[in-house]
């Protein structure tokens, strides 16, 4: 045994550096998994924001400021150019990243798109809300529940793309459950988020 140890000794320093290098690598590849990890679900989750906020443009131009329409216009008009150029933004980047994903984004921003832009036309066809009762908006007014089959298919693509490998997936998406709010910005007057 001791003529075994013998023998080995000048191996063992290689020996060590060798498994130190592996534990190395194998902890570098794993940190970049996580980084890469977390910065798709920033993307989709940043993706999924910008639909929202499309779509609560309906309220926005009927909640509008009578008594500054030049003026609301231009703000409104403005605001809703940030938002397209945001969401034609990460239709091309959630594509790319995962191609999946990407189709079930790009149904979800043309069904938003035709839903909350219908809205919104008649909104602009509309008087401004007058008073404080009218900012509660019906849904009879606008409606935006036929949004949430293409919402809860793009959560399941994220949901299903972001999954480790291992796991087996699922046929078909879950049951509705609440989804998380995507942090937004403190609205601008007359843009605040109405019921949905």
């Amino acid at each position: 045994m001791a003529d075994a140890i013998k023998a080995f000794g000048p191996y063992a320093a290689v020996f060590a550096a060798l498994v130190t290098g592996l534990v190395l690598s194998v902890q570098a590849r794993i940190s970049r998994r996580a980084q890469l990890q977390e910065r798709k679900q920033e993307l989709f989750a940043s993706a999924y924001e910008a639909s929202i906020q499309y779509a609560e443009m309906a309220y926005a131009v009927r909640r509008r400021r009578a008594d500054a329409a030049a003026e609301e216009r231009v703000r409104l008009s403005e605001h809703l150019r940030e938002i397209q150029s945001r969401l034609t933004w990460h239709e091309a980047w959630v594509r790319f990243e995962a191609p999946e994903v990407g189709a079930a984004y790009g149904e979800l921003v043309a069904r938003t798109r035709t839903v909350a832009g219908q809205s919104m036309k008649d909104a602009w066809h509309s008087p401004p809300v007058a008073d404080d009762p009218a900012m509660v908006i019906p849904t009879s007014v606008v409606d935006l529940r036929t949004l949430a089959d293409v919402r809860e298919r793009y959560m399941a693509a994220v949901e299903a793309h972001l999954r480790p490998r291992g796991r087996a997936r699922r046929l078909l998406p879950r049951s509705r459950r609440a989804l998380p709010s995507p942090p937004v910005p403190a609205p601008a007057p007359g843009t605040g988020p109405g019921p949905t």
